[in-house]
């Protein structure tokens, strides 16, 4: 067992332990949001995938990406015990922090309640309305999302600010190296898939910098990245029908290791006579795979086939 796994927040070696296991070059950030848990007697929850960030220069960096003014809002997922609120806070004219944990959320009030412009809510964000939050505060100009994401709830997560997009301008979301190379593949990589074309539809999302596991409490499996999701004005291709368009994404890639030609089948209308004329018309090739053709291409695709089916 390591000493990550041995911690106990009620043991009497607990800030031994925590010397031993922690980097030096971050051990007093580490110490002091450590020393919170031991202070309420609270273990953290392995089941809602709590892992808190104990690297005060990788805090520092995530908010320093917001570009916060006094007249931006902060809509944060996850307070947890309130490392990256304690700095946003400063920086921003309203804090709306959101925490799950009922735990979690009595050390933080306990902590922080008082601050000008925090607001702390006990709350599932995918309940959320994000509207309601904004015509709450006229005040504020802009609002950005922030967030450490719980692995087991990104994609959730991930949808929620996708049908939320009008009441932010940007989100910085810390997740699973994995799915952030999934977020901004480009056609042709092993990462490409459905989800980023759903993604960059809508965003213009970008890695930002690489967080080793050793950034947080208890230590992750994997890495994580630190992914800025920028809400596109417009969406970025001209759709005649954007239902029809994400069928044929699914449809696509459903069977991805098939050509465009087999898999676009299951699209109920479009036979073998029609195939034909639907890469004609569209300047798509059907005998490629999936994975090749960009998001473009697929526009294209999906606006010939709303043509040809009428």
């Amino acid at each position: 067992m390591s000493l990550w796994q041995a911690f106990d927040c009620s043991s009497s070696k607990f800030l031994e332990v925590c010397t031993l296991a922690l980097p030096v070059f971050f051990f007093s950030a580490a110490v002091s949001q450590l020393s919170l848990l031991k202070k309420h007697g609270v273990r953290l929850r392995k089941q809602l995938g709590q892992h808190i960030l104990i690297d005060d220069n990788i805090a520092r960096k995530i908010v320093s990406a917001l570009g916060l003014e006094k007249s931006h809002g902060v809509i944060e997922i996850g307070s947890g015990l309130g490392a990256l609120t304690r700095r946003i806070v400063e920086h921003a004219g309203q804090v709306i922090a959101v925490e799950v944990d009922p735990r979690l959320v009595s050390i933080l009030r306990d902590e922080m309640d008082g601050r000008p412009g925090l607001t702390i809510t006990q709350a599932n964000f995918l309940k959320m309305d994000l509207g309601e939050i904004v015509h709450t505060h006229p005040e504020i100009s802009t609002w950005k999302v922030l967030g450490n994401l719980p692995y087991y709830i990104t994609s959730a997560i991930l949808m929620k600010l996708v049908e939320s997009r009008k009441y932010f301008s940007e989100a910085v979301i810390t997740v699973q190296d994995e799915f952030a190379r999934r977020l901004v593949a480009a056609p042709g990589k092993k990462d490409y898939s459905s989800l980023s074309i759903y993604v960059q539809y809508r965003f213009q999302p970008e890695v930002l910098f690489i967080v080793k596991p050793t950034s947080f409490f208890p230590r992750p499996d994997v890495r994580s990245a630190v992914v800025r999701l920028r809400v596109l004005e417009r969406p970025s291709v001209n759709l005649e029908d954007e239902g029809l368009f994400f069928q044929t994404i699914r449809a696509a890639f459903g069977q991805r290791r098939k050509t465009l030609r087999k898999s676009l089948r299951q699209i109920p209308g479009l036979t073998p006579k029609i195939m034909g004329e639907l890469g004609r018309m569209s300047g798509v090739g059907l005998d490629r795979r999936p994975e090749m053709v960009s998001i473009e291409e697929f526009a294209s695709l999906s606006n010939a086939i709303k043509e040809v089916l009428g």
